[in-house]
């Protein structure tokens, strides 16, 4: 069976306009290469060192600790501006020398499950007993379908899940977030600032 062009050339714009991509693009620190998409970039911001690429509908970020040193990434003094212009607060994490850590942005909410209780019905089948009648018999004893739980099966449980949004949680859909991460290493602060848009691919 032949489909028509003008039926496939439908569908394939339907595809290409439900199918936008994203990418990002790095303003600060300067000298990025752009755009970040599939391939990771590179970000050496001393004395660490940043791995970009997009993960599906987010930005990883991975933090490599290169040093000798113990760095911690301090959460109460980090934050994120979202597109929104909301201040939203970054948890932190330890550097422990030459490890890395990995963050998503935004970071995936936490979800939880739970039973719905819609009752509903299964196909089954049992036997129960009963009377009957018949020509030339008395009552007696009667074996036929009965339409007992055993014969609808035991009612499904539904699953909902639900997510739980904390003040760390936010939406990038475009526009501009901004970065402020803040460390201690040998009790001594640095701060490394991040400006990056997300844009739909053209």
């Amino acid at each position: 069976m032949r489909v028509p062009a003008l039926l496939l050339l439908s569908a394939s714009v339907v595809c290409f306009s439900g199918c936008a991509t994203y990418h990002y693009r790095v303003l600060q620190p300067a000298g990025v290469p752009q755009p970040v998409a599939d391939q990771p970039v590179i970000i050496r911001y001393d004395p660490l060192e940043y791995q970009l690429v997009r993960d599906n509908a987010r930005l990883a970020m991975t933090i490599a600790n290169p040093t000798e040193d113990h760095i911690t990434l301090l959460g109460e003094r980090s934050y994120v501006v979202d597109p929104q212009g909301a201040s939203r607060p970054l948890r932190g994490g330890i550097l422990a020398p030459h490890s890395h850590m990995r963050m998503l942005l935004p970071p995936i909410p936490f979800t939880f499950v739970y039973p719905d209780w819609r009752w509903g019905w299964g196909p089954g089948w049992g036997w129960g007993p009963g009377w009957g009648w018949g020509p030339g018999w008395g009552p007696g004893p009667y074996w036929g379908p009965y339409f007992g739980p055993s014969f609808y099966g035991p009612p499904p449980v539904f699953y909902n899940r639900a997510k739980i949004l904390t003040p760390y949680d936010w939406t990038w859909n475009t526009g501009l977030a901004r970065f402020r991460l803040t460390y201690d290493r040998n009790n001594k602060l640095f701060e490394h600032n991040f400006e990056i848009i997300r844009e739909r691919r053209k």
